[in-house]
């Protein structure tokens, strides 16, 4: 029985494999692709650069650069944006390096850099996407022209949230996720037919292709492992002072609403300039 079991593991896996290669082959890489130490990054360039900041977009967890095609389609016109993708995540190898805040802002910046996308940066970051794009403007003041939070995680959301162990629970389901992954069960069980409602065809099955690989799970996992270490970092961060913020944000949550409202609120006052806005919206992913 051991025998057959490990037969089926190594098959699954097998076919796993046969099938992710499979997927790059039917979807290659759109944008560009730039080393960044020693790992390969993607980044989807649109808009021509008229002299003014570019828009740089961070995904949300469990995301990465397909999910911004309606927001770049809308740009395009007057605006040059950067839709890329974390490390571990699309077409995005996985880094060596820790998954905090910092150390993604700080690929990111490589990232732009070894592009030859030049400064200052508009940095729009969704949900988790939030943490990354503060961690930048801390780190590089001076690239930074403002900041989009698209109802951005808050870096204590979680110490505050009224379940215990919420983020534990979210970074063992992540883990569970990426061993099912590894051997095919997100494809066997059509876990991911959700993924990128919503979206054209072409980006929708990219979404759905890039959550089914291996790996894919497993660095969110690792971004969320480290999310206190995350907190720490933002919640140390120099004041933004006069940094333009804009913080949008949805205003029914069908999940701990009045707690999420609250900490888009806090998210509001980290600058002394601010666009705030409410958006009627569904919630979207953490």
């Amino acid at each position: 029985m051991v025998l057959a079991v490990a037969a089926a593991m190594g098959s699954a896996a097998a076919v796993q494999q046969a099938l992710t290669v499979r997927d790059r082959g039917r979807y290659p890489a759109p944008g560009v692709l730039v080393q960044v130490d020693g790992h390969q990054m993607h980044l989807q360039v649109r808009g021509a650069h008229t002299g003014g900041p570019t828009v740089v977009l961070e995904a949300g967890m469990g995301s990465f650069s397909p999910n911004w095609y309606w927001v770049q389609q809308e740009l395009a016109p007057t605006v040059r944006s950067v839709a890329y993708d974390r490390a571990g995540l699309g077409w995005s190898r996985r880094s060596r390096r820790p998954r905090d805040a910092q150390t993604i802002a700080v690929e990111l910046r490589d990232a732009l850099r070894e592009a030859g996308i030049e400064p200052p940066y508009v940095l729009a970051g969704h949900s988790f996407g939030g943490l990354p794009v503060r961690a930048f403007a801390d780190l590089y003041p001076e690239l930074t022209a403002g900041l989009v939070l698209v109802d951005a995680s808050h870096p204590d959301q979680w110490v505050r949230w009224p379940m215990r162990h919420a983020a534990k629970i979210l970074e063992v389901s992540q883990w569970v996720f990426g061993g099912l992954g590894w051997f095919g069960l997100l494809r066997a069980l059509n876990l991911t037919r959700h993924t990128g409602g919503g979206l054209p065809a072409r980006q929708a099955a990219e979404l759905r292709a890039g959550a089914a690989m291996p790996g894919y799970a497993v660095t969110e996992a690792r971004q969320t492992r480290l999310w206190s270490v995350s907190r720490d970092q933002l919640n140390a961060a120099a004041p933004l002072g006069d940094l333009p913020v804009a913080v949008l944000a949805v205003s029914e949550q069908p999940i701990g609403g009045e707690l999420l409202t609250a900490l888009q609120h806090e998210l509001a006052e980290l600058t002394e300039m601010l666009a705030s806005r409410s958006c009627k919206a569904p919630a979207m992913s953490p």
